[in-house]
């Protein structure tokens, strides 16, 4: 019973201390640690908001690509999407190609592994348009930075593009950034060279849309 009462109290002050200790080594205190998934993104700057948008986009975590999108750009993906409008996101007449790979699609509403939210179904439409070969833009290539400038927006008081060379991709491209309330930086738009600025997110030639 001693030997109980002993071990109990330091075993509870060896996991107080381990705690600090993992802390201390991410240099954050315990109040700081980031919340959700959301908040451990690198979004400080618009230059690394890019980095982080399309390393994951090369790692074809387009969970991560949908959430550095501008709120502004998620909505415009929903409300073509409830248009039955892939004009935006998939090469011309190419739905067909991608529609069985899609749950939301192929076996209705509620049919996939999670809930049919935007970021889900975005995730599962960017998944079949890679291995399709549909894609409007394929930003997998090595991105380069090469200069910023600021630009404005209407509804945004803080815009940037982020001109870059892609790998893959014939000419500068631009990532035009924007400020959430937050302070973080978002991807409003890409725009390859010629691309019609109407469309969101992915701003190609008209007649690659």
């Amino acid at each position: 019973m001693l030997n109980k009462r002993i071990i109990f109290p330091l075993l509870c002050i060896w996991i107080i201390v381990a705690s600090c200790s993992a802390s201390s080594v991410l240099g954050l205190e315990p109040d700081e640690q980031p919340r959700t998934y959301y908040d451990t993104l690198e979004l400080s700057t618009p230059e690394i908001a890019v980095e982080t948008f399309s390393d994951a986009f090369a790692r074809d975590d387009f969970l991560t690509v949908y959430l550095v999108l501008s709120t502004r750009s998620q909505f415009i993906f929903l409300q073509r999407l409830r248009m039955l409008d892939y004009s935006h996101i998939l090469q011309p007449d190419s739905f067909e190609r991608i529609r069985d790979d899609v749950s939301t699609f192929a076996e209705g509403i509620g049919a996939g592994e999670h809930t049919d939210e935007g970021w889900y179904i975005f995730d599962q439409i960017m998944l079949a348009a890679k291995k399709h070969d549909v894609l409007l833009i394929d930003l997998s290539g090595e991105v380069s930075i090469l200069e910023s400038r600021d630009m404005e927006l209407d509804n945004y008081d803080q815009v940037v593009d982020v001109i870059c060379d892609v790998d893959g991709i014939q000419g500068r491209v631009t990532f035009r950034m924007v400020q959430a309330p937050s302070g973080n930086w978002r991807v409003y738009q890409v725009i390859v060279p010629g691309g019609d600025e109407d469309m969101v997110p992915w701003a190609v030639p008209q007649g690659d849309s």
